[in-house]
């Protein structure tokens, strides 16, 4: 990839049990190409699969080499919430592909996001949240913070939100305070 600015990653997710539009990777998509401080944003959609989706993620990153990696998934709750905690568990829910690992790796129980995202948190009207839960979403802050070597965080976003200036907005706030 022939780039002139650093990168961002963001991914979102596709289709998964009941949620035909997934707006986690609607977002990404059109973010896809967009400027934030100075770094072009990369954005796509994962399948919500842990032999596909996880190592695509990985891939990605390791090609385009971003400054920052941002996931995003959607919840039933309401609001945004900014995930900092990642477990290496999953739950009982299989994936798109019939799919339920015991584990992620042999990695250690717990990983915390190492930014600084009360600024994110801010721009996002959102909350900090410890708890990534025990699907694909928490598999992928797991993943990122084991795997990667650079500063990733996870965004929650309930199936309503459409805000794509406010997370453009959170992700210049982050990279102000974090990358520059």
């Amino acid at each position: 990839m022939n780039r002139t600015h650093p990168a961002i990653l963001v991914t979102g997710f596709g289709p998964f049990l009941d949620v035909g539009d997934n707006p986690s990777g609607r977002m990404a998509r059109q973010l896809d190409g967009r400027r934030v401080v100075g770094h072009t944003v990369i954005g796509g959609s994962l399948p919500v699969s842990y032999a596909r989706g996880l190592p695509l993620m990985v891939a990605q990153a390791r090609a385009i080499s971003p400054r920052l990696v941002v996931g995003m998934g959607v919840h039933r709750g309401p609001g945004v919430r900014v995930e900092c905690v990642a477990r290496n568990h999953v739950g009982p829910t299989p994936d798109v592909d019939g799919a339920c690992p015991e584990s992620l790796c042999s990695g250690p129980a717990e990983l915390t996001v190492g930014l600084k995202v009360e600024s994110l948190i801010r721009a996002l009207g959102g909350v900090l949240s410890t708890d990534a839960g025990a699907y694909l979403c928490n598999a992928w802050l797991y993943t990122a913070l084991h795997e990667l070597k650079v500063p990733s965080v996870f965004i929650h976003i309930p199936p309503d939100f459409d805000d794509s200036t406010a997370l453009l907005n959170g992700l210049a706030a982050l990279v102000a305070q974090e990358l520059t």
